[in-house]
């Protein structure tokens, strides 16, 4: 069964990356390019837009609206307070990583189903598949934490929501999952959600495909505490820990959405 994934890079012209693996541990450590705002500046906004809209519902809003008020209506989309934008850029930044570096597919763009454009979504942060004949169904559960100061206690509390539930992710997420993708019409698409829906049912996955990713994107140097936490995670799955640096981070969350939410102003 294909793995869909834009194959565009983004961290790869945007960051350096210093990375460590031992065992099933992998610890990265990304930090801008002394060029690569520009690219970030360039590839973010379209990206973090199709986060929360897909292709297919915009040409059809430009269809019945015409440019001007789906442009303004996906701007109804995306939130506009400082907390919120971080959060769900630390997701999105997540899930990106995810596809690009760890070659999991995030099969559903979540925050496409928020209620409220300020509100957090329940269940796992990101939730990454991949799946073939031979080997079935391979999950990743991760946490995302975004902030200009990130403190040892958050990394400590995303940590433990990693090992709830035997450190599987919840049947509720997964559900949730494959009901977007059962509802596809596209045959492998039904595939994949009625595997995913069989996990949440029965638990079937073994330990040994199931990953965790803790996710952080900072202001601050959080090298020491996330590495301190990834050296006390279990070593019964692959574990991986990131952190992606950018000093200014308040304006470039900033930024990044307003140029997001200008998209098609043109």
């Amino acid at each position: 069964m294909p793995i869909y994934r834009d194959m565009t890079d983004l961290y790869k012209h945007w960051c350096g990356t210093i990375r460590g693996h031992k065992n099933k541990k992998t610890l990265w450590l990304l930090s801008e390019l002394k060029h690569g705002r520009k690219h970030a500046l360039g590839e973010l906004p379209g990206r973090i837009r199709s986060h929360y809209v897909s292709d297919d519902e915009i040409a059809k809003s430009v269809k019945d609206l015409g440019h001007p008020d789906t442009a303004n209506w996906i701007r109804t989309l995306l939130p506009e307070r400082a907390i919120g934008r971080s959060g769900d850029l630390g997701e999105i930044l997540a899930t990106e990583f995810v596809e690009e570096q760890l070659n999991y597919e995030v099969p559903v763009r979540k925050l496409r189903y928020k209620d409220h454009r300020e509100m957090a979504m329940r269940g796992e942060d990101v939730i990454g598949v991949a799946y073939d004949d031979n080997d079935g169904l391979t999950l990743l559960k991760g946490e995302a934490k975004s902030a200009q100061t990130l403190s040892r206690g958050t990394v400590e509390t995303a940590r433990e929501k990693l090992k709830e539930g035997f450190g599987r992710p919840s049947a509720h997420s997964l559900t949730f999952v494959a009901r977007r993708l059962i509802q596809s019409d596209d045959p492998d698409r039904k595939e994949l959600g009625k595997a995913i829906l069989q996990e949440a049912k029965s638990q079937a996955v073994p330990e040994r495909r199931l990953a965790h990713l803790l996710f952080t994107f900072t202001g601050n140097r959080v090298d020491q505490i996330i590495e301190n936490d990834l050296n006390s995670a279990d070593d019964i799955r692959q574990q991986h820990s990131v952190n992606v640096r950018i000093g200014d981070h308040g304006n470039f969350v900033k930024n990044i959405y307003e140029k997001a939410g200008s998209l098609g102003d043109d």
